[in-house]
């Protein structure tokens, strides 16, 4: 005869456990304790085989009898309920285990070869910002396109577009590294070309062509501080500020004329090299006589182990009378304009100012390839600053607006 409520709650332990019998083989298990504890008994090619349903009163009578008949159904179908029940759990741990933000930081922890350290912990700081308190808890299978949408619309909102396509970005890369290894069938973030408005590119502060003569002259006019060094290594070298101010005499290789700047230091952690000018061997020279005794060429007054900041180019400039319209980084900038309309190569240029290239045999063979190009180009280029210094501007190349190149990074 079926069990009832009733019967259940007024079931009373006794010395040894005992069993009341419902419908179908379900049974409650009455402990000494006074546990109830739902079983229900089934055959399995052939054998006798016990299932527990779970603890009454959390599962109740009708949710028993619902997970018996569902069990049947798995018997019927040929499978073994326990085993169907184990595969439930390891599944909803591994789904617990890979969400968005686990599998992030794994894809993360993979990307750190690959790129500068700064960079590196760039992105995972602007995912915990943005990413991971809107999708981070969440199983990346069940990520559908809105949860994307929003995450990007959201910081779109912000008013930070770049950041919102980079973000796009990372999130798709991490979507198709979790697809490759089997934990999610698609990437919801594949195709989101217009979700965002399109956002007019920022470029770095750099002067007019035609006030370049007496940017140079005032630079040289200062006292030899550590400012103006700078400013005028980065106008031969025109490497990235961050690149210049952690150099270390040891990259500097005076036989050879060449600084070369290892992968560790390098935005795409590839390896540089900058061919010195006889100009830049100059300033080099005269450097030495100030921060030769320490590591770095450009040391901090505030302690021997570190370098000058990225402010310290900058203050320069500002002082000199040019804040917001000329950067560390504008010396790049002009360096491309002149040098293209010089007629140099593309592709040596790029090179020069370290562009990552997409085909990477083409990479490999550009940084071999190259480099006595580079070394004329290179004099070259301090030549004609020399010119513009020298001559108040009467050398100074026609200047285009469509000539100027984007320099990135």
């Amino acid at each position: 005869m079926p069990l009832t409520e009733l019967q259940i709650k007024n079931a009373k332990p006794k010395t040894i456990p005992y069993r009341i019998v419902d419908s179908g083989n379900l049974s409650i298990v009455i402990s000494p304790a006074g546990g109830k504890l739902w079983r229900w008994r089934y055959r399995y090619n052939g054998k006798a085989q016990t299932l527990a349903l779970g603890k009454y009163p959390a599962i109740s009578l009708a949710q028993a009898r619902k997970l018996r008949d569902e069990a049947r159904e798995q018997v019927d179908a040929g499978h073994h309920p326990r085993r169907v029940r184990q595969a439930q759990k390891l599944r909803r741990m591994s789904e617990a285990e890979n969400t968005f933000e686990s599998i992030a930081r794994r894809w993360h922890d993979l990307r750190e070869s690959k790129l500068n350290g700064k960079y590196h912990d760039q992105i995972l700081t602007r995912m915990e910002q943005h990413v991971f308190p809107m999708i981070g808890s969440l199983p990346i299978k069940e990520i559908i396109i809105p949860d994307v949408v929003k995450v990007i619309e959201k910081i779109g909102e912000k008013g930070t577009i770049v950041t919102a396509k980079r973000m796009k970005q990372y999130i798709s890369q991490v979507f198709r590294y979790a697809a490759q290894r089997g934990l999610c069938e698609h990437n919801p973030a594949a195709d989101l070309r217009d979700i965002l408005p399109t956002s007019k590119k920022k470029h770095h502060a750099c002067l007019p062509m035609e006030e370049i003569p007496t940017l140079l002259q005032k630079i040289t006019a200062r006292d030899n501080d550590l400012g103006k060094i700078a400013m005028q290594m980065l106008s031969l070298t025109f490497v990235r500020t961050g690149e210049l101010i952690g150099a270390k005499w040891e990259e500097i290789n005076w036989d050879r004329a060449e600084w070369h700047i290892p992968a560790e230091r390098m935005k795409m952690k590839r390896p540089h090299i900058v061919p010195l000018a006889r100009q830049t061997l100059d300033v080099l020279r005269l450097l030495q006589k100030i921060t030769g005794a320490r590591p770095f060429l450009f040391f901090s007054g505030a302690s021997k182990s570190k370098h000058i900041s990225n402010g310290t180019v900058l203050m320069a400039l500002r002082r000199m009378g040019y804040k917001n319209r000329m950067t560390g980084h504008g010396f790049r900038t002009l360096a491309s304009t002149i040098l293209n309309e010089k007629g140099y190569k593309p592709d040596v240029i790029e090179r020069q100012l370290a562009h990552e290239d997409e085909d990477k045999v083409r990479s490999a063979y550009n940084r071999a390839e190259y480099l006595l190009e580079r070394k004329k180009m290179m004099q070259d280029y301090a030549d004609i600053l020399d010119k513009f210094r020298m001559n108040d501007g009467a050398e100074i190349i026609p200047f285009h607006a469509d000539a100027v190149q984007k320099v990135a990074g």
